[in-house]
């Protein structure tokens, strides 16, 4: 099976493969990543994207986040992954840090955030490698199904971000004002810190996405809960001419389109009720 992602979209592959329970490794090439999803009777075994080299990191820092694990159980669990090379979610459920559910909602998360990533690229192309034998997992695995679910949120989170920041060129600066702070605390882990450091009262949200280093859905959707939290505020460039206000007006609402049709698509496929669906055009970046 192979294809582009313009015309056969991820949600689709995955509902395909998860429904087929078929095992071997899905391999996605976009512009800017390149992404393995490896499948072991339908199920997501492990995913490796070219953007999150140090990926087991990357989950440990949603755990930290969510104060699932603390800071001295992630330590352990690296080093012992140092010594025999294996998944380090899987080594902190072995030691009874974090529960096996817990860690499936987080690792189902992360990798919706990768292929609802390639979704969003310009273009893209995909073809499945059948593992004819397939040998057993020793390590946590992920239901097909909970990554899609993931993907409906994300494309929920990330349109809600579009509306609060409204174009690329809006510049971000820092809430100063204490009494307008959030009074409850505000969820930070790695990449929020990361994003919240390039908001200077300068740069716009294109600028602060690119100095990022992360994949601009992450990036966006960030900033989104930010401004909604009243953690930074949104300051429109208003020496912006007319037509270029314009262009991007009409490019924000072809995002919105897009990434509107994506959730339809998830919430009308024929796979049970409430059950997410085939994958839609191929969206565009906030920029």
């Amino acid at each position: 099976m192979q294809g582009t992602l313009d015309t056969f979209g991820v949600v689709e592959i995955l509902q395909m493969l998860g429904r087929m329970h078929r095992s071997g490794t899905l391999h996605i090439e976009c512009p800017q990543r390149l992404i393995d999803v490896h499948f072991t009777g339908g199920r997501i075994a492990e995913t490796r994207d070219s953007t999150r080299v140090a990926a087991d990191t990357v989950i440990g820092s949603q755990l930290l986040k969510r104060a699932l694990v603390t800071e001295q159980q992630l330590q352990a669990a690296l080093a012992q992954q140092e010594a025999r090379p294996r998944p380090v979610g899987t080594i902190l459920v072995e030691h009874g840090a974090v529960a096996e559910d817990a860690l499936r909602e987080v690792l189902s998360r992360q990798i919706a955030n990768t292929l609802v990533a390639a979704k969003l690229e310009a273009a893209g192309s995909f073809v499945f490698v059948v593992d004819p034998s397939p040998a057993p997992v020793d390590y946590v695995t992920v239901d097909t199904q909970s990554v899609l679910l993931g993907i409906s949120a994300l494309g929920g989170e990330y349109c809600l971000a579009v509306e609060m920041l409204g174009q690329p060129s809006a510049v971000l600066i820092r809430n100063g004002d204490y009494n307008s702070l959030p009074r409850n605390p505000v969820l930070m882990g790695r990449d929020e810190f990361m994003v919240l450091l390039q908001v200077d009262g300068a740069r716009t949200v294109k600028q602060i996405t690119q100095a990022s280093n992360l994949e601009e859905i992450t990036v966006v959707s960030i900033l989104g809960k930010l401004a909604e939290a009243g953690v930074v505020l949104v300051k429109t460039d208003r020496q912006s001419r007319d037509d270029d206000a314009t262009e991007l007006r009409a490019h924000r609402d072809s995002v919105w389109a897009e990434v509107s049709q994506l959730l339809d698509d998830i919430v009308d496929a024929p796979t049970g009720a409430g059950a997410p669906g085939a994958g839609g055009e191929a969206g565009r970046p906030l920029s």
